[in-house]
């Protein structure tokens, strides 16, 4: 579970331009790119060793989620990232390089947050790709086999996920995975500026709603 945060995460931090710029015409040597790749199969791993540990569903990478200030202006759309997210490799120079095409100016905080100042334009243009990795992950999710879903559908601002199953019953699998739709939603309601709860609906193969979800419920 963890995993599907760490992955939409690192696709929203690149978006925002965090972390440390490299010319484009600048080559990665073979011997860091074969680190690179240990590297993350050993994330890969460990996250994996982390999900197996887990005996109960936690929200500590949604709450984190929470940390995340957005305020919508008449014209520009502020972001403050919490250092945990912002990453310990941003610094003021590498923000104020990385500046122009999907934000305009960036704050490196005392706390190590990050301010980020964006357009209407730049803003809706990141919720877009926001938009688009989720549904990837959606798509990937009903086509990868790992479950028994045939198809995930949802409204504009991904507060409402309604889940196709192949089969009649809900299994323990697939009923995790709430937790996941409760993560995109959560993110996307939070990049918005706007903090909504989250509905999930699950079908089964004849379309009939044999379960339905709700985050405002989640700690119950």
């Amino acid at each position: 579970m963890k995993k599907v945060t760490v992955l939409l995460l690192a696709g929203l931090l690149a978006l925002s331009g965090c972390g440390e710029s490299r010319p484009a015409d600048e080559t990665v040597p073979e011997e860091t790119a074969q680190s690179a790749k240990e590297e993350e199969k050993e994330t890969e791993q460990a996250v994996t060793q982390e999900e197996e540990t887990v005996d109960d569903p936690t929200w500590e990478a949604l709450e984190s989620l929470g940390m995340v200030e957005t305020e919508n202006g008449l014209f520009y759309v502020s972001i403050t990232l919490p250092a945990e997210m912002a990453g310990t490799e941003v610094t003021q120079e590498s923000i104020n390089a990385n500046a122009g095409e999907t934000y305009t100016s960036g704050k490196l905080n005392e706390d190590g947050s990050v301010t980020y100042k964006m357009t209407k334009a730049q803003h809706k243009a990141m919720l877009e790709q926001l938009s688009q990795t989720i549904d990837d992950a959606l798509k990937e999710m009903s086509e990868s086999g790992e479950y028994a879903i045939s198809e995930v559908t949802h409204n504009d601002d991904f507060t409402s996920f309604d889940v196709k199953l192949t089969g009649d019953d809900l299994g323990f699998a697939e009923g995790f995975m709430t937790i996941a739709f409760y993560m995109y939603g959560g993110m996307y309601s939070i990049f918005t500026g706007k903090k909504k709860d989250i509905t999930v609906n699950f079908y089964n193969a004849s379309g009939e709603m044999i379960n339905s979800a709700s985050s405002a419920n989640a700690g119950e």
